[in-house]
C-alpha cells in the first residue's frame, strides 16, 4: 500500500498525465530502482513525463504534498545520483527535440537525446559537442550536463561548464527560467527576487574572502565534480550566468533541466594515435606535462595491469605480453583538419618528449584496425576488469584527479593502497593531461568484512587525495551518494557552507533528489548497496550500466536488457532465500510479459554492452527451460512436417486474402480485432498488409547451362508469404523475383533437395526450442553442402535473419554462405549496370544486418540504385520474427519514430526481412519490401 500522500499525488497527476505512465507495479519499480552505480533504492512511484508541462505538474504536486522527487534520464550515473525511494521522474522518450543554431556553432537539445546522437546532428557542420564521456552512446544530455561529464578529449576546456550557452530549467515551485529569453529572465526577477539577491550575496561573500576565492580558483584548475560548481561564483558577475553554470554538475539537486544549448566545438577531419611505452610510470608522468604543452588532443595513461587485462585480445600486438612489469603506456591522440597540420603536430609532439626515452620506438597510426584497437583497449578497460570479476562481486570505478606535476607520486600511492588492502585485480588508467585517474576493481559487498574493507579503502583514498595531494575526490563521475560524506573533507568548512546555501536557495524544502551531494550521514556511501546474486551465467557479469538500453526495442514499453537482468537477479535471490513466496509468485507472473514475452531477443544489446552480454540469448534460454513437453513435441512435429505446414500457411494466407478482398480493409480489420479480443489475443493480429500465399517452388534447378552457378535457399517465410496488397500489380513474389534477378545476372540457380522441408531453425530457436532449431539447422547444412558440391558454389539466403541464424549455427566452413546484401554487391551488381536510378529511397537495416556489420554495405548497395538514400535510424523493428503478430505493441513501439524519418516524396522502402517489412509498412504507410525489387527495377 502506498502512503496516503502518494495516493493523492497519483490522483492529481492522472488528471494531466496518462495513468499508464504513472508506474506503481512492483516489478517495474524494482527495474527502475537501479543506475550504473552499486547502490539500489526502489521508488514508490515512477512517472514517465513526455513534456515540460508534465514535468512542471509533477514538480508542483510533489512540492505541494512534500514528497521528494528525483529527475533522471538514462541512468548511466556511477555514484548513485539517479535513484530514489520516493518519486522518480524519467525524462527520456519524447524528449528528443533539437535545433541547430548559428550554422552549427550552437545546438539546442532536450535532455533525452544521447550525446552520440547530438554529434550525429552536427556532422554536416563539421562540429560536435564538447563533452565526450566513454558512455556517450548511452548517456543523455540531461545527465551529461547534470554530472558535468567530460571524457577523453574534452578535458576542462570543452566540458559542459565551459561550453554551455544557455539553459532552460524548472525550479522547485514550477517556475521556468530560460536564460536565452530576456522576457523569461525579467519574469524570473519579478517572481523570485530573493534567489537573485542570494546569488549576488554568495558571489560577493566569496569575493570578500580572498582565501576562499583563491582556493576555489585553484581547485578548479584540475577536473573537479565534488560538490557544486562553486567556481561559477568566482568566474561570473551576472547572476543568470552564475545560475546557468551552477546547474552544471548539480546532479539534478537544484532544478530540472528541460533543455540546454551548447556552444559546439570543431570535429577534426583527421585523427591518429600512438602508444608511447615508458620504462616506468614515473617516466610516463614526467612526459605528461611536456605533452600538455604540445598540440595533442588526448593523452591516456594505462598502467601495466591495464595492458595485461587486454593483452589476450585477438587484435592486441604480441609485444604486450612481453612488456616488463614496470612499464606504463601513454595513448596519445592527434587531430587536425589537414594532413599537413597532422604532420606538423606529430613533429611538435616528438620534439616535446624527445628528452624522455621510450621503451621502444612509437608510430602514429590512422590505420582503422590499429587505431580502433588502441582506443578499444583504453575504452574497454572497465569491461576487461568487469568481465573477469567473480560472480556476485561488483565492478567499481573510482574517479580522482591530482595536480599533473604530482601525478607519478599519486599513481604510486594509489597502487600501494591497492596492494596493502589486497585489491589484486585493480587497474589504474585515466586522462593524464588532466591528472585524472580511474581506479577499476571488483568488490564483494556480501559480508560485513568486505564492506568494512571497502570503507577502509574509501577512507584511505580520501586521505591520499585530499591530505597528501589536495586533489579531487571526483573528477568527472559526480559526487552522488558515493562521495557525499567526503565533500566537506575535500573542500573545507567555508566552501562547504557555500554549498549548503546553494542547496537552500534552490531547494528550500529539501525535496529535490535528497541525499545526493549534500548528505549528513557519514556512512551513506556504505548503505543501500545493490545485491548481485547469481542468476545465470549469460548475465552474471552485468554491471547494470545501461549502455544496452539505446539498442533495445522494448525499452520504454516494458523492460530494457539491464532491467531484465535486475528482475532475474531478484527472482534468483527470492528463490534462494525462500522469503516472501507471494512476492516471488507475483514477480514470476509479471515477468512473463514484461521480461519474456516482449523481448525481441535480437541480441543488439550485446553490441553496446561493455562485457558483451546478449540478454536475448538469456531470454531464449529462459524460454527453453520453461518449454512444456507439449511445446517440444509440437516443435518436433512441425519440424518433421515442414512441407505440409508451409502448404497450410499458404492456404491460410490465401483464404484471409480472399476475405480481405471481399470485405475490404475496414470490415476485415474489425472482424479480426474482435476475434483477437474474444480469444484473449491468442489469434494473431491482422493488418491490411498481410500477404497472400506464395507459389510453391517445384523445380530444383533454373536457368541451366550458365557458367556461373549459385545455390539459392529461399527462407520458409518467403516460401509461404507472397505479395501484399501494397505491392505493385506487376510485382511477383520474392522467390520468383530472386529467380528473375539471378537469371538476368547470368546464374544457373540450384535449389537444395527437399527444399520445402528445410528451415534455418530460427522460428524454433527464438521460442526456446533449441533442440529442434539445431536439428533443422543441421539438416539445412547437410543439404547446402550437397547442393553446393562441397562448397564449390556460393549459397544465397534471401533474408538476413535466416542468414544470421545459420551463420551462428553451421560448422562446415567449406560452405560459402552469403547474406542478400553481400551477394548482390559481390556477384550481381557487377553484372547488372544501373540504368534508371531512383531519386530517393528509404532503407532499414534489420537487427541481423547490424550484428554482421553489413549496415554500410546496405547503404552502399542502395546508393548504387538511388541518388538519395535515407537510412532509417532505429534498432530492431520489433517484429521479432512473428512477434509482431502476437505482441503487436512491441512492433508499434519500435516503429514509433519510423514515419517521421521517411523523406518527403519517398513512397518505397527496402530491407532484407519479409516479416519486418510488413511491420514497417504498417507503421509508415510506405511500401517496404526486399531490396531485390529495387535492384531489379533500376537495372532493367
Amino acid at each position: 500500500m502506498l502512503p496516503p500522500n502518494y495516493e493523492l499525488l497519483i490522483g492529481e497527476l492522472s488528471k494531466k498525465i496518462d495513468p499508464k505512465r504513472l508506474i506503481t507495479n512492483p516489478l517495474q519499480l524494482l527495474a527502475y530502482g537501479t543506475d550504473a552505480s552499486f547502490y539500489r533504492l526502489i521508488p514508490k512511484l515512477v512517472v514517465q513525463v513526455h513534456s515540460e508541462e508534465e514535468a512542471v505538474e509533477v514538480i508542483r504536486q510533489t512540492g505541494r504534498l512534500n514528497i521528494p522527487v528525483t529527475y533522471r534520464a538514462a541512468g548511466t550515473s556511477l555514484s548513485g545520483q539517479a535513484i530514489t525511494d520516493s518519486v522518480l521522474m524519467v525524462a527520456t522518450h519524447h524528449w528528443k527535440k533539437y535545433s541547430i543554431l548559428d550554422d552549427g556553432l550552437k545546438i539546442r537539445l532536450q535532455p533525452g537525446i544521447t550525446g552520440s546522437r547530438a554529434n550525429v546532428f552536427l556532422v554536416p557542420y563539421g562540429r560536435k559537442i564538447g563533452p565526450d564521456p566513454a558512455s556517450i552512446n548511452a548517456a543523455m544530455i540531461g545527465g551529461i550536463a547534470s554530472n558535468n561529464a567530460s571524457g577523453m578529449c574534452c578535458g576542462t576546456s570543452q566540458n559542459s561548464y565551459k561550453t554551455i550557452a544557455d539553459i532552460r530549467i524548472v525550479l522547485y515551485d514550477g517556475t521556468i527560467l530560460d536564460t536565452a529569453d530576456n522576457d523569461s529572465k525579467q519574469a524570473f526577477v519579478q517572481k523570485h527576487p530573493e534567489i537573485i539577491r542570494e546569488i549576488e550575496k554568495l558571489r560577493d561573500d566569496i569575493k570578500a574572502d580572498s582565501v576562499l576565492d583563491e582556493r576555489i580558483r585553484r581547485k578548479f584548475k584540475i577536473k573537479n565534480t565534488t560538490g557544486y560548481s562553486i567556481n561559477a561564483l568566482v568566474d561570473f558577475e551576472d547572476p543568470f550566468e552564475i545560475i546557468k553554470h551552477l546547474m552544471i554538475g548539480a546532479e539534478g539537486t537544484l532544478a530540472f533541466i528541460s533543455d540546454l544549448t551548447y556552444h559546439t566545438v570543431v570535429d577534426e577531419k583527421y585523427k591518429a594515435c600512438t602508444l608511447m611505452i615508458f620504462d616506468t610510470i614515473e617516466k610516463a608522468c614526467e612526459a605528461t606535462p611536456l605533452l600538455k604543452e604540445s598540440p595533442v588532443s588526448a593523452v591516456e595513461l594505462l598502467d601495466r595491469d591495464s595492458i595485461r587485462s587486454v593483452e589476450n585480445d585477438p587484435d592486441a600486438p604480441a609485444y604486450f605480453k612481453e612488456l616488463p612489469e614496470t612499464t606504463c603506456v601513454l595513448l596519445v591522440e592527434i587531430q587536425a583538419n589537414t594532413k599537413e597540420e597532422m604532420d606538423q603536430k606529430e613533429a611538435a609532439i616528438r620534439k616535446a618528449v624527445a628528452s624522455i626515452p621510450t621503451y621502444q620506438p612509437y608510430v602514429f597510426t590512422s590505420d582503422p584496425k590499429e587505431y580502433n584497437f588502441n582506443w578499444k583497449a583504453r575504452k574497454g578497460l572497465l569491461s576487461s576488469v568487469g568481465g573477469l570479476r567473480k560472480t556476485g562481486t561488483t565492478c567499481l570505478i573510482e574517479d580522482v584527479a591530482f595536480p599533473v606535476p604530482r601525478l607519478a607520486e599519486a599513481c604510486l600511492a594509489i597502487k600501494d593502497l591497492f596492494k596493502r588492502l589486497e585489491y589484486t585485480d585493480a587497474v589504474l588508467f585515466g586522462h593524464a593531461l588532466e591528472g585524472n585517474l580511474h581506479l577499476v576493481f571488483s568488490q564483494d559487498f556480501s559480508t560485513p568484512v568486505e564492506v568494512e574493507r571497502y570503507a577502509k579503502l574509501m577512507d584511505d583514498l580520501s586521505d591520499i587525495v585530499v591530505n597528501q595531494f589536495d586533489g579531487s575526490l571526483k573528477a568527472e563521475h559526480g559526487t552522488g551518494r558515493n562521495m557525499a560524506p567526503f565533500v566537506e573533507k575535500e573542500w573545507g568548512e567555508a566552501a562547504y557552507k557555500i554549498m549548503l546555501r546553494i542547496k537552500n536557495i534552490f531547494d528550500p524544502k529539501k525535496l529535490i533528489n535528497p541525499g545526493v551531494i549534500i548528505n549528513e550521514n557519514p556512512k551513506i556511501h556504505l548503505e543501500n548497496l545493490k545485491p548481485l546474486p547469481e542468476a545465470h551465467e549469460l548475465v552474471d557479469k552485468c554491471m547494470e550500466c545501461g549502455f544496452c538500453e539505446p539498442n533495445c526495442v522494448s525499452e520504454g514499453l516494458t523492460l530494457s536488457p539491464r532491467q531484465r537482468i535486475v528482475i532475474a537477479r531478484e527472482i534468483s535471490r527470492l528463490r534462494a532465500a525462500g522469503e516472501d513466496p507471494d512476492r516471488l509468485k507475483k514477480m514470476l507472473h509479471d515477468a512473463q510479459y514484461f521480461s519474456n514475452e516482449t523481448c525481441a531477443t535480437d541480441g543488439l544489446c550485446a553490441l553496446a554492452c561493455p562485457v558483451k552480454i546478449d540478454t536475448g540469448k538469456f531470454i531464449k534460454d529462459l524460454r527453453h527451460r520453461e518449454a512444456s513437453e507439449t511445446a517440444i513435441d509440437l516443435a518436433e512435429y512441425i519440424g518433421d512436417h515442414m512441407p505440409g505446414i508451409t502448404n497450410i500457411g499458404r492456404s491460410g494466407l490465401n483464404i484471409v486474402g480472399f476475405f480481405q478482398t471481399v470485405l475490404g480493409d475496414t470490415l476485415m480489420g474489425g472482424i479480426a480485432d474482435s476475434m483477437r479480443f474474444l480469444t484473449c489475443n491468442s489469434v494473431p493480429k491482422w493488418n491490411k498488409y498481410m500477404p497472400k500465399g506464395a507459389r510453391k517452388i517445384k523445380h530444383t534447378i533454373a536457368n541451366p547451362g550458365q557458367e556461373n552457378k549459385v545455390v539459392y535457399f529461399p527462407s520458409c517465410i518467403n516460401r509461404t508469404m507472397g505479395k501484399s496488397k501494397d505491392y505493385k500489380k506487376e510485382d511477383v513474389e520474392l522467390t520468383r523475383k530472386t529467380e528473375e534477378l539471378l537469371q538476368r545476372a547470368g546464374f544457373t540457380i540450384i535449389y537444395p533437395e527437399a527444399l520445402n522441408a528445410l528451415c534455418c531453425g530460427m522460428a524454433f530457436i527464438s521460442k526456446g526450442l533449441k533442440e529442434e532449431g539445431a536439428r533443422k539447422s543441421q539438416e539445412l547444412e547437410d543439404a547446402l553442402y550437397k547442393a553446393s558440391e562441397g562448397g564449390k558454389y556460393p549459397v544465397l539466403f534471401d533474408m538476413s535473419p535466416c542468414f544470421y541464424t545459420f551463420h551462428e549455427a553451421y560448422t562446415n566452413k567449406d560452405i560459402k554462405i552469403y547474406d542478400p546484401i553481400e551477394f548482390m554487391l559481390d556477384f550481381v551488381m557487377p553484372k547488372l549496370p544501373v540504368k534508371n536510378p531512383r531519386e530517393v529511397v528509404s532503407v532499414f537495416p534489420v537487427c541481423s544486418v547490424k550484428k554482421i556489420g553489413m549496415e554500410q554495405n546496405l547503404y552502399k548497395l542502395a546508393k548504387m540504385c538511388s541518388h538519395k538514400v535515407a537510412m532509417v535510424e532505429s534498432n530492431c523493428c520489433g517484429f521479432a520474427g512473428d512477434r509482431g503478430f502476437t505482441y503487436p505493441e512491441l512492433n508499434k513501439h519500435g516503429q514509433r519514430h519510423l514515419a517521421e524519418q521517411i523523406p518527403a516524396g519517398c513512397k518505397d522502402g527496402f530491407s532484407t526481412s519479409r516479416t519486418c517489412e510488413i511491420g514497417m509498412t504498417e507503421h509508415s504507410d510506405v511500401n517496404f519490401k526486399s531490396i531485390f525489387y529495387l535492384i531489379d527495377e533500376v537495372t532493367r
